[in-house]
């Protein structure tokens, strides 16, 4: 092999490089993969009817058609540009093309050049996702079109999470029987309330478990899941979709278990409403899912724990489940951050507009709010139904409906007082160790010396936007707001 037709050779494999990356040829090879996605998702979105399903399949088919025919003239035009220097050094009289096509037709060079194109193509792919977490996302952001269809299946209907559910419980029967039952304990407020923050903060105490960003998609086979994703790939922290600086990454706690009030009680979501769940509303086979499941993230969090470990749940949707917490868990214990609620309404309407812009710019991440129970804002939102009327006629696009729907949460909150501890998220910001005590004191955890409890709050005061409201509504949620406060935790 003479060196200048290697050097043809060489030169002819970067021609063939150029050529498909100035034709943008991955760029196709993405959305050959995203619209195959789209279209099996669909296939599996059990929120469409059979004709916008047939719609979007049929779509589909048409565009990876027209898509195989924009990958093959790249490709044709790489393989004539591979020629070029081939013909050229021929006719040059430089290099006769035998010797050159027996340069590029070699076994070894073939592979060489091969793993040379994969490790550069890996460094390059590498770099642009350092790239890109660092310019920020959201809960969605890293999910590939493997990912994305993985939540396909998983989200794919009701039967599918029973299936797994039971798969589940079968291969893990001993331990799952092995674990101590014990109380559960319920962080829940209206949405901005501060639960998040105090999930955060208790999340990571020894005698208590719940649930992660990991635990995605399967959430009804978590033992399961954990096994065979025990490998998963790391993802850098980033900002989470609220943009209010809460960095999240897999092993971040989250609320994933209304996805299992959703399985037990569909008929309590409405179009335009969630409906309240009262003691009457008891289903044994729910009671008896829910106290399994707990056992299950009590084996997966804490495995070596010799003491009760405690399922540890932030749903800001138990609010409507008041009456029916205690009877399905007795002993549980209800945990209710108190905010400001002109600072807190405020902050609603602002998601509000931030998760409407983020569901009209993004369909997956909408469909992967929705399926995981999150209808708190944008397009999603669905109001809990804790008054017929008082949201009759209001814009929910004006400040006044969120200030609104917090008067009638509160007002309902008022009405359990008694199987409930309040906290003042003044408090948390202003005195976070004495308020920290207090409240494990009531759960009966431990308190951990070495926990710096004012690293999970933020420290400024809560500012009051009186400025965006109604007089008249702000002077009743101040009531509310006061009569609950005085019967805060101290």
């Amino acid at each position: 092999m003479s060196l200048a037709a290697l050097t043809v050779a060489i030169t002819s494999v970067i021609c063939f490089a150029v050529v498909l990356v100035r034709s943008r040829i991955l760029v196709v090879a993405r959305q050959i993969t995203s619209t195959s996605t789209a279209g099996v998702t669909a296939m599996l979105d059990n929120n469409l009817n059979d004709d916008a399903k047939e719609y979007i399949v049929r779509d589909a088919g048409v565009q990876l058609i027209k898509l195989a025919g924009e990958i093959g003239w790249r490709i044709l035009l790489a393989l004539l540009a591979v020629g070029v220097p081939v013909v050229a050094a021929a006719v040059l009289g430089l290099v006769p093309h035998k010797d050159s096509m027996g340069v590029l037709m070699r076994a070894d060079f073939i592979v060489v050049a091969s793993v040379l194109a994969i490790g550069l193509g890996l460094f390059l792919r590498r770099h642009q996702s350092a790239e890109a977490e660092e310019t920020g996302g959201n809960e969605t952001s890293s999910y590939g079109s493997g990912d994305r269809l993985m939540h396909a299946l998983a989200f794919s209907g009701p039967r599918v999470k029973k299936t797994l559910a039971r798969v589940d419980d079968s291969l893990f029967a001993g331990r799952i029987s092995k674990t101590p039952k014990a109380p559960p304990i319920f962080i829940t407020s209206l949405a901005r309330g501060g639960t998040t923050a105090l999930l955060n903060a208790l999340h990571d105490m020894p005698e208590v478990a719940t649930h992660r960003y990991a635990d995605m998609p399967f959430l009804s086979a978590p033992m399961l899941w954990s096994r065979l994703a025990s490998q998963r790939r790391h993802i850098v922290e980033r900002e989470r979709s609220h943009r209010d600086g809460i960095k999240i990454g897999l092993q971040s706690p989250e609320a994933f278990d209304e996805v299992f009030w959703m399985l037990h009680w569909p008929e309590k979501y409405h179009e335009t409403r969630i409906d309240l769940w009262l003691s009457g509303d008891f289903k044994v086979e729910a009671q008896e899912f829910f106290n399994k499941h707990f056992n299950k993230m009590a084996q997966i969090r804490r495995p070596r724990s010799r003491g009760t470990v405690r399922y540890l749940s932030k749903n800001n949707a138990n609010i409507a489940r008041l009456s029916l917490l205690p009877k399905i868990f007795p002993d549980c214990q209800i945990v209710v951050p108190l905010r400001e609620p002109s600072a807190h309404a405020a902050s609603l309407y602002r998601q509000h507009k931030n998760f409407a812009k983020l569901h009209a710019e993004d369909d997956f991440s909408k469909r992967y709010m929705g399926d995981i129970g999150h209808f708190e804002f944008g397009a999603l939102h669905r109001p809990i139904a804790f008054s017929h009327n008082f949201l009759t006629g209001r814009d929910l696009e004006q400040p006044d409906y969120w200030l609104a729907y917090w008067i009638t949460c509160f007002e309902h909150i008022a009405d359990h007082i008694d199987s409930l501890i309040l906290l003042k998220q003044d408090d948390l910001r202003e005195k976070p160790e004495q308020t920290m005590e207090c409240l494990l004191a009531s759960l009966g955890l431990s308190n951990t010396a070495s926990k710096q409890w004012d690293g999970y709050f933020r420290r400024e005061p809560d500012a009051a936007r009186d400025d965006l409201f109604d007089k008249a509504l702000l002077a009743r949620a101040r009531t509310v707001y006061e009569h609950l406060g005085s019967l805060a935790l101290r």
